[in-house]
């Protein structure tokens, strides 16, 4: 998880109503008399959790950790977004809410399964490091319970390789806007052993089986594969071919020799306008760094970078003419392997303005992550050449 969990910090922010409601949903009576404790009151509750026995306080910890996790923009973000995919608009309502924590508080007690649905996109918005390939535009993506079946024998022979993947689970969701099929994978890890005590205060080793996350997801459109996986790219190739073998009904895994996914050679342009659509609000785009390959037989490596902004567009290109003697390498006999970049949001509706910085690794590396805004990032590579089909 990515946000800090305390309990204090959950009480002084959740409504003491709904705090009631899930006490009386787990069938759990704190003693306290709820009609007379003001918002503000949070060591009654605090105390009466700390009286729960150990395991029933646990339980109600990760209940809270996981409600605090989604009580924050981009959590209810995909709360509404997964409302709306079913035909339920809570924008309106989520409106009269006095914080976030209310709203993910509300969807947990009263709407789990898209609680559960939205946590796992939150989680895929906020990766990086997606591998990114060509597969094939339009393919039917399989989500019935024999493919589902399929990919969790395979996922799981491809990890008892490495000694682990004993069991697998899979779960599918769709996407909209753009249209994305997402398969979570989840595979047995290695056994571990936790250090602690039980409700007595003995001292004990409790053995663990922990899952680790893969994700695939299809966008239909392109007609690309996104992978999120640990791993070199000779594994990440195994586990495409087995998505693509088990869900898109293919033979083996598209050939990508001549499908480079990310091409930077643009960037060398100084005066390449990136081109974008005033309803996506982007007032300027900055290049911050570029990393050159050098040509046999130097086989080297050059990065530049620069604090590039609205006062110093240029800045990258002034330290690139500084660093790089164009008489003995011309740029265009260097090869863009890496870039970042950063996007300037003009703000909307009061808000501040928005930026976002991220990375383009040739072949086929990106750290953008799924978020509304790292989309429209994507839309633009796609138009601007980088990002290839």
């Amino acid at each position: 998880m990515g946000r800090q969990y305390s309990a204090k910090t959950f009480l002084r922010n959740a409504p003491n109503r709904l705090l009631q409601q899930y006490f009386q949903k787990q069938d759990l009576n704190l003693g306290l008399d709820w009609v007379r404790l003001d918002e503000t009151e949070v060591n009654p509750i605090f105390l009466a959790l700390e009286a729960l026995p150990a395991a029933t306080r646990s339980d109600v910890d990760t209940d809270f950790a996981l409600i605090h996790e989604m009580a924050c923009e981009h959590g209810v973000q995909a709360i509404v977004e997964e409302g709306r995919n079913w035909g339920r608009d809570w924008a309106e309502q989520f409106a009269g809410m006095r914080n976030h924590y209310e709203r993910a508080f509300w969807t947990f007690l009263n709407e789990p399964r898209r609680f559960h649905v939205a946590g796992c996109f939150h989680e895929m918005d906020r990766l990086g490091g997606w591998r990114r390939r060509f597969v094939g535009r339009r393919l039917e993506a399989q989500d019935d319970e024999d493919a589902l079946a399929e990919l969790e024998r395979r996922v799981r022979l491809f990890y008892r390789r490495q000694g682990r993947g004993r069991f697998c689970h899979v779960d599918y969701y769709e996407r909209r806007e753009p249209e994305r099929h997402c398969y979570f994978a989840y595979p047995e890890d290695y056994a571990s052993t936790d250090v602690g005590y039980d409700e007595n205060g003995r001292f004990l080793h409790r053995p663990r089986r922990p899952a680790f996350e893969v994700i695939f997801v299809y966008r239909p459109e392109e007609g690309v594969l996104e992978l999120h996986a640990k791993g070199n790219k000779r594994q990440a190739d195994e586990l495409a071919e087995i998505f693509c073998t088990t869900t898109l009904g293919l033979v083996k895994l598209p050939d990508d020799n001549d499908r480079v996914p990310f091409d930077l050679a643009v960037l060398k342009n100084p005066e390449f306008p990136f081109p974008t659509d005033p309803a996506d609000r982007i007032s300027a785009v900055h290049v911050r760094q570029l990393r050159f390959d050098l040509p046999e037989p130097t086989r080297g490596r050059i990065t530049v970078s620069a604090h590039a902004s609205d006062h110093r567009p240029r800045a990258l290109r002034d330290v690139v003419d500084r660093a790089i003697d164009r008489a003995r390498m011309p740029l265009e006999a260097l090869h863009v392997s890496q870039a970042k970049m950063r996007l300037v949001f003009a703000p909307h509706n009061g808000e501040r303005p928005k930026t976002l910085t991220f990375e383009v690794t040739y072949p086929d590396r990106c750290t953008l992550k799924d978020d509304p805004l790292d989309q429209i990032a994507k839309k633009y590579l796609s138009q601007w050449g980088i990002a290839r089909d």
